[in-house]
């Protein structure tokens, strides 16, 4: 049994006594209308309020400021805001295969979010999967080195919930073949290696500023660059019209008003939102970041800072108080990373099936990984330069990754309830 105090306060009666802390505890969450959100990226009325009358053209253009804002942070030659992050890793992937030759196709990892599928498929090119260690969420090397030994000069690596990986170590494998890597930041807000914000490391980079990871513009992505001739290479995206601007501010307000635990349980359970489902989306054509998205991220990234380390205090706090004897296995950073934790990644034997109630894992924020390996997707099927697998690595994450909330909504009632249900799995 582990200790809970120092983290977690001891539940009280109604008379305000102390008493310990039980199973029972977990049905009080269960029973209650708060249901958790996965992730949360902080955003406030105010800044929705401001973005509505820029998208409008009340007010001056951000998306100067905004590009200055990202070549800063990250260490960029050149920043190109897009409408999604899914689009901004499309056009990195078309221009790298264009730029570096090779059989004219990309290396994406076998386990990861569908939308880098999504990018693959809209560039047009040829897939190769390569495998990753179920123990860190990064590349299997050999696995990799496979794939540029096939042919493949562009290579995706997408650090998974924040969690960093040894790009040293990419770079030198790369780097014995010239192939460019492509860093897909998407969820690596508030990660760091050797110091450095992940985002900050890529021939290509690519930042997501969807509702979920960590700073938001409601939507939006950007493309960094950081290496001739790619600086060159990009062609002006679509101009977002009203349509665009509208739609960001009527994101911006559904996230301010069913994005927290009181009200989510409302949208999550309407089917037809899928809400905390890996779907496969078709590929659309790239457009610029709306001003609305822009004006939001000015706003945003001081609260998304703030949360940012909330997330990295929750994250050591549960990973301190998992019971000894349980069975979760927390992914290993590499020794100089530092992960952001946009979620906590445990491998649990049985996934969400060895939890006695599913459905409080649900109310409490935990959700499962990825479905399935992108070799599943017909779409990428189509497209495999090489045979299916194996790859056991990501199969192994497919039935065993679970992902845990670390977000500033969690109570501290909640918090021991997750603990709960990790002593309780089986």
């Amino acid at each position: 049994m582990s200790t809970l105090s120092g983290w977690l306060p001891r539940p009280r009666t109604a008379a305000g006594r102390d008493r310990t802390a039980s199973k029972h505890d977990l049905p009080t969450v269960r029973g209650a209308l708060r249901c958790q959100p996965p992730v949360y990226s902080p955003l406030t009325w105010d800044a929705t309020r401001r973005a509505a009358m820029q998208g409008l053209g009340l007010r001056d253009d951000p998306r100067p400021r905004v590009e200055r804002l990202v070549r800063a942070l990250y260490r960029a030659q050149e920043a190109v805001l897009l409408g999604s992050g899914t689009q901004a890793l499309e056009l990195a992937i078309r221009v790298a295969v264009r730029v570096a030759g090779g059989s004219g196709a990309v290396a994406l990892p076998a386990f990861s979010c569908y939308d880098v599928a999504t990018a693959a498929v809209g560039a047009g090119v040829r897939i190769a999967l390569y495998d990753l260690d179920p123990g860190t969420l990064g590349p299997d090397l050999d696995s990799l080195a496979a794939a540029l030994v096939a042919g493949t000069r562009v290579v995706v690596v997408a650090p998974l919930w924040g969690m960093p990986i040894d790009w040293g170590a990419i770079e030198r494998c790369a780097a014995r073949f010239g192939a460019v890597v492509i860093e897909d930041a998407a969820q690596g807000h508030g990660a760091e290696w050797h110091g450095l914000p992940v985002g900050s490391f890529g021939t290509l980079s690519v930042l997501s500023f969807g509702r979920g990871k960590g700073w938001t513009g409601a939507q939006g992505g950007g493309l960094l660059v950081r290496r001739f001739p790619f600086d060159t290479a990009f062609t002006t995206a679509e101009a977002p019209g009203l349509r665009s601007e509208l739609g960001v501010a009527c994101s911006a307000v559904a996230q301010c008003l069913l994005g927290r635990p009181e009200v989510y349980r409302l949208p999550a359970a309407i089917p037809w939102l899928h809400l905390g489902e890996t779907r496969y989306r078709n590929p659309v054509a790239p457009r610029s970041m709306s001003r609305a998205a822009a004006s939001l991220l000015e706003r945003t990234l001081p609260l998304a800072t703030r949360e940012a380390a909330i997330r990295k205090q929750n994250a050591a706090a549960l990973l301190a108080h998992i019971p000894p004897a349980s069975r979760a296995r927390p992914i290993a950073p590499p020794a100089s990373g530092r992960p952001g934790f946009l979620r906590l990644p445990l491998r649990l034997p049985r996934g969400l099936a060895g939890f006695s109630d599913p459905r409080a894992a649900f109310c409490l924020g935990v959700a499962p990984g990825y479905p399935a390996t992108l070799a599943t997707l017909a779409p990428v099927r189509e497209r495999l330069t090489l045979p299916a697998g194996p790859w056991p690595g990501a199969e192994d994450l497919v039935r065993e990754l679970v992902t845990f909330p670390t977000h500033s909504l969690i109570r501290a009632v909640e918090r021991h309830a997750l603990l709960r249900l990790l002593e309780q799995y089986h």
